[in-house]
């Protein structure tokens, strides 16, 4: 009797475990089709890691390399892609100041890789230009959606400096903090701090 109960044992543990891990597989499911909120720090790394797909792309247009410029144009698209869908459910989290800057470092971003894309569309064979189409959709649709919402933005919270503009490019880049973005600087009241 003894053999009979030791694999109903085995099962039932094995049922117990997959039924327990479940909940972990489902919540890791939903995250990958709905990501967490995503921080600046999040934003600064999945814009520079699109930046190096772009510049793969264009090397690899330059190349010749059919295969490789598709692979690197789809891998930008992706990236673009789940940082517009982060910025049309508004999955960006942080002070007002880093969400402003996320929402600017977007816009500022995609205007320039359209650009870098239409100037690659007349560089590339004729197989090559729809996914570089799609790109250029792609990235035109993520600087539209980041201007929008950074209008959006202002209008909710006025107190928060604009004169850095919108879509205004910057050679410095990431290493910029708030005072050097051309926000006021100070305290939120807008009155200056002491020296």
């Amino acid at each position: 009797m003894k053999e009979f109960n030791r694999p109903k044992r085995v099962r039932l543990v094995l049922a117990l475990t997959a039924l327990a891990l479940s909940p972990l597989a489902l919540r890791a499911q939903d995250q990958s089709q709905n990501p967490a909120n995503l921080m600046l720090q999040d934003v600064k790394d999945r814009l520079k890691q699109n930046q190096l797909f772009l510049e793969d792309a264009q090397k690899r247009g330059k190349a010749g390399d059919a295969a490789g410029l598709q692979t690197a144009l789809d891998n930008f698209s992706r990236g673009t892609d789940g940082l517009n869908h982060a910025l049309s459910s508004g999955q960006f989290s942080g002070t007002p100041n880093q969400q402003e800057e996320a929402l600017s470092r977007v816009a500022d971003a995609t205007s320039k890789h359209t650009k870098t894309l239409t100037n690659l569309l007349n560089k590339v064979p004729a197989q090559a230009q729809p996914a570089i189409q799609r790109a250029i959709s792609v990235s035109q649709k993520g600087h539209d959606t980041a201007t929008t919402n950074l209008q959006g933005f202002h209008t909710q919270h006025p107190n928060l400096g604009q004169s850095s503009g919108m879509g205004q490019t910057t050679s410095e880049g990431a290493g910029r903090s708030a005072a050097a973005g051309g926000r006021p600087t100070g305290r939120p009241s807008g009155k200056p701090g002491r020296p």
